[in-house]
């Protein structure tokens, strides 16, 4: 009997191990096999200012030149399943957390994110100091930093807990803005009335949102974040090489990224993933 005993306490913890090892073998599977792209956020994310929008309406998604688009079509080597845009052109966080992020699931393996701008009033901003005057856009720009630092940290950290929940598997990829306008001093083309103190705000208050963005992603884990202002340095929109538009016939893409400007975006993704 002692010896059945035994025999049946190590078949039991065998099987036992065996089980683990399979679990632990099903979850390794599952983390291999999420392969799926999910793209989320707002205009910039878009591909607003690229074209070639469809039948997206209200959303204005560009089909083929939004830096999601352009990026999954370099990830070659990633073996990248199903490809899903999510964003939506005007999206502030609370339109990622309970419109787009239905999208997500385990079989999620990269996720792509681009948001905050919308909630900081960075449109209103940018009007401000196109129409009126130095001063007056100075004062707009300390306001929509103020706002930002008072409450886009707790939004972000909600927004991106509720992605690491809906994705577990994924490697998720947050990208900043861009200076939109050429830094002060001569740019060698008209700036509208973009005067270099009003661009000087401008950029400063980019590099603010920016920043905090940056530092809400570096405190998750899993969360990479990806810094364009450096591949758009001259770039700016006043400048000979605009990757910005400037004022627009379609005002909607006005200070978005040109199709080249989309294109930096895709290749600053890709220098980061591989």
């Amino acid at each position: 009997m002692k010896r059945r005993w035994i025999s049946v306490a190590t078949t039991t913890v065998a099987l036992a191990a065996l089980t683990a090892c399979g679990g632990a073998e099903d979850a390794a599977t599952k983390a291999v096999d999420a392969r799926d792209f999910v793209a989320l956020g707002d205009s910039y994310a878009a591909g607003l200012g690229a074209g070639n929008y469809g039948d997206s309406k209200d959303c204005v998604q560009s089909k083929d030149g939004g830096y999601p688009h352009l990026w999954a079509k370099l990830a070659t080597a990633a073996g990248l399943g199903k490809v899903t845009d999510a964003t939506c052109a005007g999206a502030k966080i609370n339109d990622v957390r309970f419109e787009q992020l239905t999208a997500l699931s385990d079989s999620t393996g990269w996720v792509t994110l681009t948001v905050g701008g919308n909630d900081a009033g960075w449109s209103g901003t940018l009007q401000k100091c196109l129409l009126t005057d130095d001063k007056t856009c100075q004062s707009s720009v300390d306001t929509a930093v103020a706002a930002a630092k008072t409450n886009l940290p707790a939004e972000l950290d909600a927004l991106y807990k509720m992605i690491r929940d809906r994705a577990p598997n994924a490697k998720v990829f947050v990208l900043g803005y861009p200076h939109l306008v050429a830094e002060p001093g001569p740019s060698g083309v008209s700036c509208e009335s973009l005067t270099d103190a009003r661009r000087k705000a401008l950029n400063s208050g980019a590099d603010s949102l920016v920043e905090l963005i940056q530092g809400r992603v570096a405190a998750q884990q899993g969360f990479t974040f990806v810094d364009v202002r450096k591949a758009f340095e001259g770039h700016g929109a006043c400048t000979k090489e605009p990757w910005i538009h400037g004022l627009r016939d379609n005002l909607a893409e006005s200070y978005h990224p040109t199709v080249e400007g989309h294109k930096a975006y895709a290749e600053a993704l890709f220098a980061v993933t591989g």
